[in-house]
């Protein structure tokens, strides 16, 4: 677990210094950016909760590569397409949609 939080760290370092180093005054841009890494990294974290149903979690892992990939080629100027970044929230809502259904 301390392995993927020195991952997250670095990967949130990267992120941050470049939506600095682009920033140029655009404050909706960069809050946007730094939203988005919130997410990213709430998804990361919520990750552990999907281990119940382990073909979601693989499912969610996928999708999370997907994001951070997507999120980086948007912060560099490649890319943006942010439906791809935002693409974990399908397993997350696939996870409560599978609780409330086979829960309790």
């Amino acid at each position: 677990m301390t392995k993927l939080y020195l991952v997250l760290a670095a990967l949130f370092g990267l992120a941050i210094w470049r939506i600095y180093k682009d920033y140029e005054g655009d404050r909706k841009k960069a809050l946007l950016d730094v939203a988005m890494l919130l997410f990213l990294l709430g998804a990361t974290s919520f990750g552990r909760y999907l281990l119940i149903y382990r073909p979601l979690f693989w499912i969610h892992l996928l999708l999370l590569l997907i994001g951070w990939v997507f999120y980086f080629l948007y912060l560099f100027g490649y890319r943006r397409r942010l439906y791809l970044i935002f693409s974990p929230i399908l397993s997350i809502i696939t996870f409560f949609i599978l609780g409330f259904i086979f829960g309790d």
